[in-house]
């Protein structure tokens, strides 16, 4: 689904459903966490900070999306950058937050702290590629990050060198602010991914309370 060119300054939301969940050996979007799927617990949470997208493979059936605006992958099977690539060719927005559908504890008050951080440092006159955290073993979380547009010409050309490494990318092809875990501590259950059966397991245990 193309959307419609307009003027639009605020920050929307890509929730990155694309993926073969091939550990999990099944669907991970699905997957019911306070009985309700990933994606659907996840995009409520996105939808209190802007308007939402999601991103979907070819054969995802756009009738159980309930209604939210998808943008099917124009390149399929290359990861994070291959919705970030389909997203920024058809919105209108400027600024992006991602993630993955595999995060379910997503908070809406960090993606709140996330624009929050965004707008202060544009009033310092600081103009970054986007902001992405990484924990203490330098690991980065691409999925849980913002995109600003600038980006988009140094995407392509990755992509159509395939050169498709998130870390490298956020690292060496982009001017990011990287922020420590240290900075969000309060939201680190935000980076939580719940990618292989016994993930699920363990999260199917976990004393779920709704703040």
């Amino acid at each position: 689904m193309i959307v419609k060119q307009q003027a639009e300054n605020a920050a929307a939301m890509l929730l990155l459903m694309g993926g073969k969940s091939s550990r999990m050996g099944a669907d991970k979007a699905q997957l019911l966490f306070d009985a309700q799927p990933f994606w659907k617990k996840i995009a409520q949470e996105l939808s209190l900070c802007g308007r939402v997208y999601l991103s979907v493979d070819q054969a995802r059936d756009s009738a159980a999306l309930e209604g939210y605006t998808y943008l099917r992958d124009e390149i399929s099977g290359i990861g994070v950058m291959g919705g970030l690539y389909t997203a920024f060719r058809a919105v209108p927005e400027e600024l992006l937050f991602v993630c993955a559908c595999d995060m379910p504890f997503m908070d809406h008050r960090f993606v709140r702290w996330m624009l929050n951080r965004w707008e202060e440092e544009a009033q310092k006159g600081a103009h970054w590629d986007g902001i992405v955290i990484y924990g203490d073993n330098g690991r980065t979380y691409p999925t849980a990050a913002l995109y600003h547009r600038r980006i988009q010409q140094k995407l392509e050309k990755c992509v159509q060198k395939r050169l498709l490494r998130m870390n490298t990318f956020v690292r060496e092809e982009t001017n990011m602010l990287l922020l420590p875990m240290q900075e969000v501590l309060p939201f680190r259950s935000c980076f939580r991914n719940i990618n292989t059966p016994d993930d699920y397991r363990q999260l199917a245990a976990y004393p779920y309370h709704q703040s």
